[in-house]
């Protein structure tokens, strides 16, 4: 038997030693049976770039600390956030010091979590379960079934943090075969989820309040003893958290219910207020309330109801691509052609939205989606004839790219030929695989 463990490894940039410390340790706390985690740190923005870009292909995480320079923290998101080729990168920031005002605009520019310095032990395991996880979904072959599901349900957990990750990554199952297939989205109901869930344990039932779960950070206490240990309280030891959940492929709607004394929503310390700018959390709620469709809480302010919204569409930002083609965006509507087997192969297509069917010989071999990046590159480079008929399924949209076009791409920018390459190996291998 193999038992030889995946290395998954992710990006880090990052300056301070103790940060870097922090990670390394926190990496080693989220290893199991199949995995283990090895963050790659670099002090130089465009060295961690080229490896998230080049090297990075069992992960989609990339961690940076903030300093003092939020110009230039917006200036590297965006960089991130707005290349179609790092398309699903889960943005992750490290700071002690950021307002709310900072928090909103990262959010609104690709990041999708922050924490603390203290934080880091009790978030970043948790983050990579949930980016791993993540990216085995997308890359299965479930993601070209077709066919969706309506699921209602009831999960009771008792008071462990150890437990919360593998309630999300249960209930993110089902949101993912129901239809909820938006990375972007995914990500945010995921890590809504684990935010909630953990007040849940936290705060309603443990009772750890601001001031308490401050102190216990700031003395670099481990929350998970911290919470093991006041879970067996009498007061706390019967109590549950409920999570029910109903999802179907419009809508995820999910109550989380704890059994605590409740709280009153507008006494929690405000992020914005002066002399919680610099506090070490307090930040979970804000967050979640940017994540969701709707946020709506109960008068005694122990149930909380999240709902998101699937727009059933995957959508890719095309603005780099548009530089290398002269051809318009091709709009298809179902049952539509591309191309036909037999047809030159002038053009090859990257996919914006929509769902596409691969036919040889009349038969379905495939279905493109976003998440394929490309249709019609293999006769393209080869200077073939087309092997197969492509149809639209759905609505889609797509972007012709030609011979000069991806010439000039390539010399403008040499990693996307690095990265197509990467991409056909990986076709070829899940082909092989078939076989």
């Amino acid at each position: 038997m193999n038992t030889r463990k995946e290395k998954i490894s992710y990006s880090v940039y990052a300056a301070t030693s103790d940060v870097i410390d922090e990670i390394v340790s926190a990496s080693e706390m989220a290893e199991d049976k199949s995995r283990s985690f090895h963050p790659k740190i670099f002090y130089e923005f465009d060295q961690a770039l080229d490896y998230l870009t080049y090297g990075q292909i069992t992960s989609r995480l990339f961690v940076i600390e903030y300093t003092n320079d939020f110009d230039f923290l917006c200036k590297i998101v965006s960089q991130i956030h707005n290349d179609p080729w790092l398309h699903g990168t889960v943005i992750v920031v490290i700071a002690d010091k950021l307002v709310e005002t900072e928090i909103l605009k990262l959010l609104s520019i690709g990041v999708i979590d922050f924490m603390t310095k203290n934080e880091i032990r009790v978030k970043v395991p948790t983050i990579l379960k949930i980016v791993t996880s993540n990216l085995e979904l997308f890359e299965s072959e479930q993601f070209l079934l077709e066919n969706t599901t309506r699921k209602k349900g009831k999960i009771k957990i008792k008071n462990n943090l150890r437990l919360v990750p593998k309630v999300a990554g249960l209930i993110m199952s089902i949101c993912y075969a129901a239809g909820f297939r938006n990375y972007e989205a995914f990500s945010r109901i995921s890590l809504s989820l684990h935010e909630m869930i953990t007040n849940a344990i936290e705060h309603g039932n443990c009772g750890v309040g601001f001031s308490m779960k401050s102190k216990i950070l700031t003395d670099s206490m481990d929350m998970y003893s911290a919470i093991d240990e006041r879970a067996e309280y009498p007061e706390n030891k019967n109590k549950r958290v409920t999570i029910c959940y109903e999802i179907n492929n419009d809508q995820a709607t999910f109550t989380i219910r704890d059994e605590g004394n409740g709280f009153d929503l507008k006494s929690i310390p405000s992020p914005r207020s002066e002399e919680n700018i610099f506090s070490v959390h307090g930040r979970g709620i804000l967050m979640t309330k940017n994540f969701v469709d709707e946020m709506q809480y109960n008068d005694k302010g122990n149930m909380v109801r999240l709902i998101f919204y699937n727009d059933n569409e995957i959508k890719r930002r095309a603005s780099h691509l548009m530089q290398f083609t002269t051809g318009e965006i091709v709009f298809l509507n179902p049952d539509d052609i591309l191309f036909e087997a037999g047809s030159e192969s002038d053009y090859f297509y990257y996919i914006l939205t929509g769902k596409l069917g691969v036919f040889v010989n009349e038969h379905r071999i495939a279905v493109l989606t976003p998440e394929d990046m490309f249709v019609g590159e293999m006769s393209f480079l080869h200077h073939n004839k087309r092997t197969g008929t492509v149809k639209a399924h759905t609505k889609a949209q797509l972007l012709p790219i030609s011979r000069s076009g991806f010439i000039n791409m390539v010399k403008k920018y040499p990693y996307y030929g690095v990265f197509l390459a990467r991409l056909l190996t990986k076709r070829l291998i899940l082909r092989n695989r078939s076989i």
